[in-house]
């Protein structure tokens, strides 16, 4: 009792209660200011997360003082039951288990084999694959519950401060997400690294996560007029305030535009809606504002013409393209095999890969389902989902209560504009992962918050509520959960930056710091010193791909080959990512002669970026052998980012055999070689003077006709300088500049714009030809533009030959809408087996000229005689 005593009389001296009042109040200012300002960074900083979770840790102690359960809504006290059912859930979730429970749990085979060849047959272990992330889990769920407990109690004053700040923050956070996108990708005013360089992101790192968060501001913008509703009558609407209002959606809205955030684009309309509904509810609809919101519209149709709307309607064109429809399909697989107990929170990361088709790994790994219900219900299981429905359940509920006709105007706009915020991220959970963001959970809590919360208790209920066990019970708690952030953000901060030995130094319990040491000796060529690492890294997370390597790979230099070798073939169920593990079994494979899965594991390197010329190298080599060339054709047969690398290594290193067997192999398959992929293979055959293999790969690979591009339908907008033989280069002629271009009455697509000073004279554009000896027709489309024309010539020279090539004699004949076609015969002598085709410039008028070509072809008309 004296302990306590002494407690008491410390807290009455240094912490009277107006002392903790205040704090309380301007703390819940202070840390929703710094939670806004930078709660958007995301997973890639951790420290700025620890100190939002850090300040949640400190006011919850002061916060805790002051709650009291008598007097408070029957809505309020179901939410924190189920936030301590939350709690429960994350506590089961990390709670050992004996493996007869947890060996139990679908989807643990992988778990339990690893364990096995570990010799941890009897090993206890949580329900969650991955406790550490599922425990780190308890301490970002703090801010959220602290502003919902703010929120809940706040008075009329708190609250305007409240969205006084928001509305600010949000406001800030549009205007720069609009410097952003109207500087482009390389605006100095992105904050952090991110993805969506161009588009403006804000606060944020996501260009998603700013539009949801500028959604829930224009809905809450006419909230600070319901609060002073009932000082007004329904016939003096606030003029002033709603022209700010007017004003501060009309910023928000264009930070939304600027996000091009499709479903942020999508769903404008209806948080336009929403604030309209609470603006009329607060009494704040009058003419001005109908006016200015008729204004807007008009506005927004005038700007659809315009390059910046053209820009933002273009990723509407790219729905059909998006992934994430085949991540929603692969994370309702991986739920099909953990359901109804689920991975546990925080483990998608690890999960994903395991269930990740080989089609689609790509340089990017996929973090987020990109839909929070099913990322929720991998991770959480049934009982998550139970206590998912709940709370939705209890929103609604609360809803409903709260928009019944007897409550005030000022009660119903806000519970309005709560409920409406809640519904647009209840729609973009289904597309992203809102929540996942902690400035928008905060968002989302302070929401809750005001559905569910009640006026502040009166100063009698509150007698007695700082008792000295509550004291003594909040600070420990409070202290404890301090270390656990601290701890685990700097773990994380040091796990970003590859630096395994203060992570595990700070935070000894999270697998991933174990992880990166084991793989930080593994590539130190010391497999041996991984083994402790490794142990300790799958002791807390047994599915860590890179720790199971390191353990199989520790094992087989001990000289334990089959637990080894066994460790290593469990890791190829973990999926395509593990980088060292692939290679181990591509050496695997190609001792065998399996060739099939070699070529596999090879895939999966090369689609992430792994193309080294050796592993190309190797691939190459394994076409030479008729058994593997089958192989690599079924594998470039999908179409692989990989295949033009491949390609150009065959140039490199294959001979015409093999190169023409790879091509002759997938003209079998729904994806034979176009003759752009063997433009390299073509371009060194030339370079060694081996022009019938040219002849013969071109044919091979499908290139249409004895010109190549006739048409100009394949070359990019620029023509280059240099290019294999039957591809067009452009000679650089002074004065004279070529492009492909789409004329305004094209004969057939794409045609070759020509344009010249008036001076330029010479070679302007050139092929090289592969043509047999024999007589042939040759044919082209001309149009001339503007009043100058342009006196051109084509010839055919033969390197070998001293004396010029004459120029065609070309015969014209008029074709339609301005067009011209020329006409010539030529002959090929069995000398040259090479030639090149030239166009020529001959004028030399000093008049600015330009013209069009298109459908240059070549035809044989006989064979030469000998």
């Amino acid at each position: 009792m004296t302990v306590l005593n002494l407690m008491q009389f410390a807290l009455n001296k240094f912490a009277p209660r107006t002392a903790m009042d205040m704090i309380a109040s301007r703390g819940g200012e202070l840390f929703l200011l710094v939670a806004l300002v930078l709660g958007g960074a995301g997973r890639a900083h951790p420290l700025l997360t620890g100190l939002i979770c850090l300040l949640s840790t400190v006011l919850l102690f002061v916060e805790g003082q002051r709650f009291v359960w008598v007097g408070r809504s029957i809505y309020f006290k179901m939410a924190c039951l189920l936030w301590g059912a939350w709690l429960a859930l994350l506590f089961a979730q990390i709670l050992p288990l004996p493996p007869a429970i947890w060996h139990d749990f679908p989807g643990r085979d992988n778990a339990i084999a690893i364990y096995e060849q570990a010799g941890w047959a009897g090993k206890w272990h949580a329900l969650s694959l991955t406790p550490d992330k599922s425990w780190a889990t308890i301490f970002v769920s703090l801010p959220p519950f602290l502003m919902f407990l703010l929120s809940s109690r706040a008075s009329r004053e708190d609250l305007r401060r409240y969205l006084a700040i928001f509305l600010g923050i949000a406001t800030l956070s549009a205007a720069v997400g609009i410097l952003q996108f109207g500087a482009g990708a390389g605006s100095p005013f992105y904050l952090y690294e991110t993805a969506h360089q161009g588009a403006g992101v804000g606060l944020f790192i996501n260009r998603n996560h700013q539009a949801t968060f500028l959604l829930l501001a224009i809905i809450l913008s006419p909230a600070p007029l319901a609060l002073d509703s009932e000082r007004r009558s329904r016939r003096a609407p606030a003029g002033r305030g709603s022209l700010i209002t007017l004003i501060l959606a009309m910023i928000m809205s264009g930070g939304v535009l600027a996000t091009t955030s499709r479903t942020g684009i999508m769903l404008l309309p209806v948080a336009i809606m929403v604030a309209l509904g609470v603006a009329y509810i607060a009494g704040a609809t009058g003419r001005k504002l109908f006016w200015g919101l008729g204004a807007a519209a008009l506005m927004g149709l005038a700007m659809v013409p315009t390059p910046v709307v053209q820009h933002i309607l273009e990723r509407f064109s790219t729905v059909a393209e998006d992934d994430r429809g085949a991540y929603w399909s692969n994370t309702r697989h991986a739920i099909g095999e953990y359901f109804p107990a689920g991975s546990g929170l925080g483990s998608f990361r690890t999960i994903y890969p395991t269930v990740e088709p080989l089609e689609q790994v790509g340089p990017l790994r996929v973090n987020n389902a990109h839909n929070d219900y099913l990322e929720f219900a991998l991770e959480a299981g049934l009982p998550g989902l139970i206590l998912a429905a709940l709370v939705l359940a209890l929103i609604v509920g609360a809803t409903f209560h709260g928009l019944r006709p007897s409550n005030p105007p000022r009660m119903r706009a806000l519970i309005l504009a709560c409920a409406g915020g809640l519904f647009i991220l209840l729609a973009f959970s289904l597309v992203d992962y809102p929540l996942r963001m902690l400035s928008i959970a905060i968002v989302a809590a302070l929401l809750l918050g005001l559905i569910m919360g009640a006026h502040a208790p009166l100063a009698s209920q509150r007698k007695g509520a700082g008792s000295m066990a509550r004291y003594a019970i909040l600070a420990v708690l409070s202290l404890l959960a301090a270390w656990q952030v601290v701890a685990i953000q700097w773990a994380r901060s040091a796990i970003l930056a590859r630096d395994g030995e203060n992570a595990v130094a700070v935070a000894p319990w999270m697998a991933e710091g174990w992880s990166i040491k084991a793989d930080a000796a593994d590539r130190a060529d010391k497999p041996e010193a991984a083994l402790v690492p490794a142990r300790a890294a799958l002791a807390i997370a047994p599915l860590d791909a890179v720790a199971v390597r390191a353990l199989g790979l520790g094992l087989l230099a001990q000289g334990d080959r089959a637990r080894g070798n066994r460790m290593l073939e469990t890791a190829a169920s973990l999926g395509w990512r593990e980088e060292v593990t692939q290679y181990w079994l591509v050496g695997r494979a190609l001792e065998f002669r399996a060739f099939d899965a070699a070529i596999a594991r090879m895939d999966a390197l090369l689609r992430r970026d792994r193309a080294t010329q050796a592993l190309l190298s190797q691939l190459v080599a394994i076409s030479a052998d008729p058994q593997g060339r089958q192989a690599v054709i079924s594998a470039l047969a999908v179409k692989p980012g990989w295949r033009q690398a491949y390609f150009n290594a065959l140039a490199r290193e294959a001979d015409v055999a093999t190169s023409l067997a790879v091509i002759s192999g997938l003209d079998r398959t729904p994806a034979p070689v176009a003759a752009n992929e063997t433009a390299l293979i073509r371009w060194r055959l030339g370079d060694r003077g081996d022009w019938q293999s040219v002849r013969h790969i071109w044919e091979a690979s499908h290139g249409k006709g004895l010109v190549g591009d006739g048409g100009f339908s394949i070359a990019t907008e620029m023509v280059d300088k240099s290019g294999p033989a039957l591809a067009w280069r452009s000679t650089g002629l002074a004065g004279a500049h070529v492009v492909i271009a789409d004329p305004d009455t094209s004969w057939k697509g794409q045609a070759l714009m020509v344009t010249s000073d008036g001076f330029a004279q010479g070679a302007v554009l050139a092929q090289t030809l592969v043509l047999a000896p024999g007589r042939y027709h040759f044919s082209f489309l001309y149009q001339s533009r503007g009043q100058g024309g342009s006196r051109i010539a084509w010839r055919v020279i033969c390197p070998g030959d001293e004396m010029p090539a004459p120029a065609l004699a070309l015969r014209w004949q008029n074709m339609r809408e301005g067009w011209k076609k020329g006409e010539a015969l030529m002959t090929v002598g069995s000398q040259c087996p090479v030639q090149q085709l030239q166009l020529e410039l001959e004028g030399n008028d000093a008049i600015s000229s330009a013209f069009f070509i298109d459908d240059v072809v070549l035809t044989r008309v006989d064979s030469l005689a000998h």
